[in-house]
């Protein structure tokens, strides 16, 4: 029995030996591989790489076990994420598994603050202080952040000075003491601290954080360029820090700097898919810059994020529009009005689209648009769109009570001035153009308050007078005296507003040429010219213009030593005026000095020899002056140049019997 029972006991002792090996053997590798996994996903945090520290350590995590350094390192990744509430939690797990883990205390007692636990953070300091025997800085740090919480600045800077005094050397409580000022609103010593705390520890692992405030706080202090420059040194040295790329793009975008804004919220929403206003900054910095179609992806998860973003929808579907995407438009319209059922705006934007000539539903197009103008009758837009949209099925009728509405919501707006004269001129009514406009635009001049606004609106009388003249290419003959009448009324009406415009009075001499007014073209042409005076002192080239239509119009008056005066003033300028040598020609001609005549025409052909009617002048000037065999040759030249001239086929055909008679005889 006693060999059996030591041979027993010795066998129960080699059992529980093995047990004890085997337990190790088991629970011992795990324990090694967690603390691989713990060191690996250190080294991620270290390197920036929160996503992959935070999916190893939720998979240590995952066994249920205690782990206390995974839950501090956990919530330490968590909190560089913003993602507060879950950092707390794995805090709060941390000091639970082990109350002397001080440092995540201390981050609890942060996050407590920030969220307002006073009460929670009172007692996690507390009981920091007191396992610490108080020597341990960070939580008089944390006392000091409570302080300032609760607005008791003094007891604040108090505290940090304690915790400097514990720990002189570490440059967090310096930031505290900035911290305060930030609180004071003193702005200059609050980014003092900062910046002498960063000197303290140039290369901490916390260096983007302390720029990050540095930019804060100089934008605090409303010091723009500072600020971007703290939160662009902050995402350099940390390109996850998001908020430093979102606020370094907000400062270009309020600024207007929109190239510089694209970059910096490119980085943003690769970091964090969830901020609709800054895929709206984004989207309207590549507007700006004329990148409509790289602008639209950023458009759409703006209003995929918040479908209240009415202002994201119009530019949407202008970029959809600009891609040739018009029925993605519309949809895009409608899903918001899903969203908005009673906005005007987007209303306008829907109705706008499918007025298109590329979408072609105009009964559709007219009814959303109507429903905008029902829901804010405010804005000029529909009723103009409305305008055009009549204007395109060419009920031009129609469009001027849509035109007038609009002139009465917005005065000041020159555009339904100029499509409510258009609409009369493209029903003929040239006449009634300039009385219907000038009934509208001359009170909205009249009450302009500022030079600028009444020049802007007088320049719808000269694009109008521009846009009739151009009606009397496509007109028949008998109605060209109305309408150039009525072009010149409407640069007259210009020019009452806006006596120093040059083209009003030049446009003016032009309509009056060949509507063959020749004193309206020289009392205009005159004016042109006394307004170029003073350019033609530095280049006599600036007049050249003005000056040979001026001539032109002395030539229609029967004004001919004024015209030859006027010519010769040309070709003091410029003696290759090609133009100045046949009016001079037709001078001449006017006045029966063949001779004179043909000496000038000859220049004139010199120096333009493709030029028909010089030729046909030339050649009538030789057949006066009874040389037939050179006027036989420039016929010829002007028939070349201009086959269907039927004249030059004629009085060629009668010269040469004449010079064959002769020849014979």
């Amino acid at each position: 029995m006693r060999i059996a029972g030591t041979i027993y006991r010795n066998g129960l002792g080699v059992f529980l030996a093995f047990g004890v090996l085997l337990l190790a053997g088991l629970a011992g590798a795990p324990a090694t591989a967690d603390a691989q996994s713990v060191g690996s996903a250190r080294a991620a945090y270290d390197g920036g790489n929160y996503d992959e520290a935070i999916s190893i350590l939720r998979d240590v995590l995952s066994n249920g076990k205690k782990n206390t350094d995974a839950h501090y390192l956990l919530g330490m990744a968590l909190k560089r994420q913003g993602h507060n509430d879950e950092a707390l939690s794995e805090f709060l797990i941390a000091v639970d598994q082990q109350k002397k883990n001080h440092d995540a205390r201390f981050e609890l007692s942060l996050l407590q603050i920030g969220k307002g636990q006073f009460e929670e953070a009172e007692k996690s300091i507390r009981e920091g202080l007191k396992r610490t025997k108080e020597k341990d800085a960070r939580f008089f740090y944390a006392q000091g952040q409570l302080a300032i919480a609760q607005d008791d600045l003094q007891s604040a800077m108090v505290l940090f000075t304690r915790a400097r005094g514990v720990d002189p050397q570490n440059p967090l409580y310096v930031q505290g003491l900035g911290d305060v000022y930030e609180a004071q609103n003193v702005w200059g010593l609050a980014i003092t601290n900062y910046r002498q705390a960063l000197a303290m520890q140039p290369d901490s692992p916390n260096a983007a954080l302390t720029h990050y405030r540095i930019g804060q706080l100089h934008f605090k202090a409303r010091q723009w360029n500072e600020s971007y420059a703290g939160f662009r040194k902050a995402a350099e040295l940390d390109p996850t820090l998001k908020d430093a790329w979102y606020q370094q793009g907000f400062i270009q975008f309020v600024a207007e700097r929109y190239p510089l804004a694209v970059e910096p919220l490119e980085k943003f929403v690769a970091l964090d898919q969830t901020n609709a206003e800054a895929y709206f900054m984004l989207a309207e910095s590549l507007n700006r810059t004329q990148r409509i179609k790289m602008a639209v992806p950023h458009y759409r998860k703006t209003v995929e994020l918040d479908p209240g973003k009415v202002e994201a929808y119009l530019p949407m579907g202008d970029g959809l529009v600009a891609e040739g995407m018009y029925t993605e438009a519309v949809n895009a319209y409608k899903e918001a009005l899903e969203q908005n059922a009673d906005n005007a705006e987007l209303y306008f934007s829907l109705g706008w689209v499918q007025t298109q000539p590329e979408v072609g539903l105009y009964d559709d197009g007219i009814v959303n648009l109507r429903k905008s103008i029902a829901l804010d009758g405010t804005s000029e837009k529909p009723y103009i769109q409305l305008a055009l949209v009549y204007f395109e099925l060419e009920k031009f009728a129609d469009a001027i009570p849509e035109l007038e509405k609009a002139i009465e919501v917005n005065p000041a707006d020159q555009n339904p001035y100029a499509y409510y004269g258009r609409a009369f001129i493209k029903q003929g009514q040239y006449a009634q153009a300039v009385t219907a406009v000038k009934t509208v635009l001359e009170p909205a001049i009249q009450a302009a308050e500022d030079e600028r606004t009444r020049t802007t609106l007088s320049n719808v009388y000269y694009n109008l007078g521009r846009e009739i003249y151009g009606e009397s290419r496509n007109a028949e003959g008998d109605r060209r005296p109305e309408i150039y009448a009525a072009s010149i009324d409407m640069y007259r009406a210009k020019v009452a507003h806006d006596s120093t415009s040059y083209t009003a009075y030049l446009n003016m001499g032009i309509a009056g040429l060949v509507a063959r007014e020749g004193a309206v073209a020289r009392d205009a042409l005159l004016q042109a010219l006394e307004l170029q005076t003073e350019e033609a002192q530095e280049d006599p080239k600036a007049v050249l213009q003005p000056l040979k239509y001026l001539g032109t119009a002395y030539l229609i008056l029967e004004d001919f030593a004024n015209a030859r005066t006027t010519f010769q003033r040309v070709l003091e300028i410029d003696p290759s005026d090609h133009e100045a040598y046949y009016r001079l020609g037709f001078d001449r001609v006017m006045n029966q000095d063949w001779g004179g005549a043909i000496g000038r025409l000859r220049k004139a052909v010199e120096l333009k020899p493709d030029e028909a009617s010089y030729h046909l002048l030339l050649a009538q000037a030789y057949t006066n002056s009874q040389q037939l065999a050179p006027a036989i040759r420039h016929y010829r030249e002007c028939l070349k140049l201009d086959p269907n001239n039927g004249r030059a086929r004629e009085q060629l055909n009668t010269v040469r019997e004449i010079y064959e008679q002769l020849q014979g005889d």
